[in-house]
């Protein structure tokens, strides 16, 4: 389930129903659980009308008790004195002989929360438990007409033994490489520039508002004030952009990676 960010000020938490401003954290607000699925369903309707009859199905009535657009309106109203705690604006418009829709003065911006590029899932290679000596090799059968003398034969046997270990152990470090090495998920981004002592790099090298992206990691409140890595990626459509802030390269350790996404819905 996504979150939001509203009108550039107030984050929407859509598991918990937490409204916070993003400028003073400590304005919180919180929707009751029916409120919380009111406000999914409008922002769900795209700015449009929803009737009062198919938002009664959204909330949970009183026990033996029949839901009314009167219990609508009147969860409804809870989200507005929410948003009015905070500062703000009434974010819904209601056509009382009708219905409710999200008002048009809302935008909406979709975020997710965290992402990490952690092996721990993969399958370790397969050993094989069975020797690879040939059992008439280890009792010495041979059935070959020329028998070398028992010393020369001795030496042979742990040489081939020797080498087969060290076939064996290529093989190994071989196969484990080949199972835990990872594709260059970054090997499209290039490096742009640093802004203060975040790495800026940008997908397959396009033509990018550098300042937008400053912007971007102002608002989400990322911090260069340590080394970072920022990846940055703008589809052709500019519909949709992609942040992603790692501690390192995480294509040479498993380093955390947080990813934020911008939707432009309106």
């Amino acid at each position: 389930m996504h979150n939001y960010i509203i009108n550039d000020r107030v984050m929407f938490n859509t598991f918990t129903g937490g409204l916070s401003r993003l400028d003073d954290p400590r304005k919180l607000s919180t929707l009751n659980s029916n409120a919380k699925r009111l406000f999914l369903r409008l922002i769900d309707s795209g700015y449009q009308i929803v009737p009062f009859e198919q938002l009664t199905s959204e909330i949970e009535p009183p026990e033996n008790v029949n839901n009314t657009a009167k219990d609508v309106v009147s969860e409804l109203s809870g989200i507005t004195q929410a948003f009015h705690q905070l500062g703000e604006f009434e974010p819904i418009l209601t056509t009382y002989s009708y219905g409710v829709q999200l008002s048009t003065d809302v935008e909406l911006k979709v975020i997710t929360s965290y992402r990490t590029f952690s092996d721990d899932s993969k399958e370790k290679p397969y050993i094989a438990k069975k020797s690879l000596i040939n059992s008439a090799t280890v009792n010495g059968n041979n059935d070959t007409s020329t028998t070398p003398p028992p010393k020369s034969r001795f030496v042979w046997y742990y040489t081939r033994i020797a080498l087969v270990a060290t076939l064996f152990i290529f093989v190994f470090y071989f196969a484990l490489d080949m199972f835990t090495s990872k594709p260059g998920y970054f090997a499209d981004y290039h490096h742009q520039e640093k802004y203060q002592k975040c790495d800026i790099f940008i997908h397959n090298q396009k033509p990018t508002d550098l300042a937008n992206l400053k912007k971007r990691l102002d608002e989400f409140a990322i911090a260069c004030d340590s080394p970072k890595n920022v990846y940055f990626s703008l589809p052709a459509d500019d519909r949709r952009e992609s942040i992603q802030v790692c501690d390192s390269d995480p294509d040479k350790s498993n380093a955390p990676c947080f990813n934020f996404y911008v939707v432009k819905v309106k």
